[in-house]
């Protein structure tokens, strides 16, 4: 398998990264997508399954990224928007279908 291209910086060399290196998806456990086999948009940041969480400590506020996969009670790892799709990939619906519909949905 060829090497990913998410800085080293990013993910460092721990579970995240080692995940990753196997061709397995760290929050899902499933297999990558093939590069090939989708459109360049594979990515977490373009899956509907991803989600952000939300977590108050004291005055601070964080914003973490989740599967909704493998999220509950916050569970799974903190994920970027460029990581890799896995398998259960699905392309999140554009903010914008909503807004403006078709013709034929009057």
């Amino acid at each position: 398998m060829s090497s990913l291209t998410i800085p080293p910086a990013i993910v460092g060399r721990g579970f995240i990264r080692q995940s990753l290196d196997q061709g397995i998806h760290p929050a899902t456990r499933q297999r990558l997508l093939e590069p090939w086999t989708t459109a360049p948009s594979a990515t977490c940041g373009g899956c509907a399954f991803l989600t952000e969480r939300i977590r108050h400590k004291g005055a601070t506020r964080a914003t973490y990224l989740k599967c909704r996969l493998k999220a509950q009670r916050r569970r799974g790892p903190d994920l970027q928007r460029d990581f890799p799709a896995c398998t259960a990939y699905h392309a999140a619906p554009d903010a914008n279908d909503n807004e403006n519909p078709s013709p034929s949905d009057a």
